[in-house]
C-alpha cells in the first residue's frame, strides 16, 4: 500500500568517501552516478565533483538512493537530495539511468512524500519508461496509470487508498 509520508525539507547529505562509492555508472546534469551493488541491496551515490574537500579528495554528495530486492524488482526505500540539488528533476534522471544501466524493475516505496509522487508522476510521462500498478501482490490484473498534475491515477485501481478502505496497489517501472 502507498501511504504518504512527511518529509523533512532541507537535507544537507555531506561529502563521499571515494572508496565507498562502488561502480560509475553515468553523469547526469554534470554529476556523477556511483553504485554499490550486493545480491540483495543497491546503493546509489550522485556526486558533484565541482564541490569538494580535502583536497578533491571528497565530493559532495547531491543525492543517495537505497534499493532493496523484492521478488523481481527493486524496491524504492529511501531517497534523499540535498537541499542544494533540488528542482533540477535529478531523482527521475536517476531512476532512468540505473533502470536502463542495471536493467532493472523498480517498485514504488510503500510511504511516499508528496515529492515522491511526484517523481513518479513524471516517469509515467517519460518515453522510455513503463509505469504500471497491480492491485496486490501476485494479482494478475494490471493497470498504466496515467500522469495527472501532481500524482499517478488509475480508473481501475486506487493507487493510494484515497477512499476510506485503503490499498495493497503496488506501482512498478521498467526501462523499455
Amino acid at each position: 500500500m502507498v501511504m504518504p509520508v512527511e518529509m523533512s525539507k532541507r537535507n544537507c547529505l555531506g561529502y563521499a568517501d571515494e572508496s565507498q562509492l562502488g561502480d560509475k555508472i553515468g553523469t547526469r546534469i554534470g554529476l556523477e552516478v556511483w553504485v554499490d551493488k550486493s545480491p540483495h541491496v543497491i546503493e546509489v551515490t550522485v556526486v558533484d565533483r565541482q564541490k569538494t574537500r580535502n583536497n578533491n579528495a571528497s565530493p559532495k554528495i547531491a543525492m543517495v538512493l537505497t534499493l532493496t530486492k523484492c521478488n523481481n524488482a527493486w524496491h524504492v526505500d529511501i531517497v534523499r537530495t540535498d537541499s542544494r540539488y533540488t528542482g533540477r528533476s535529478l531523482a527521475v534522471r536517476v531512476y532512468v539511468l540505473i533502470m536502463k544501466k542495471l536493467s532493472i524493475q523498480l517498485q514504488a516505496g510503500g510511504l511516499q512524500s508528496v515529492g515522491g509522487r511526484y517523481l513518479w508522476n513524471k516517469l509515467a510521462s517519460h518515453k522510455d519508461i513503463l509505469v504500471y500498478a497491480r492491485k496486490q501482490r501476485g494479482s494478475i490484473k494490471l493497470s498504466l496509470p496515467k500522469a495527472g498534475k501532481r500524482q499517478l491515477h488509475s480508473i481501475e485501481i486506487d493507487l493510494y487508498g484515497l477512499d476510506n478502505e485503503g490499498t495493497d496497489a503496488e506501482i512498478y517501472a521498467i526501462a523499455i
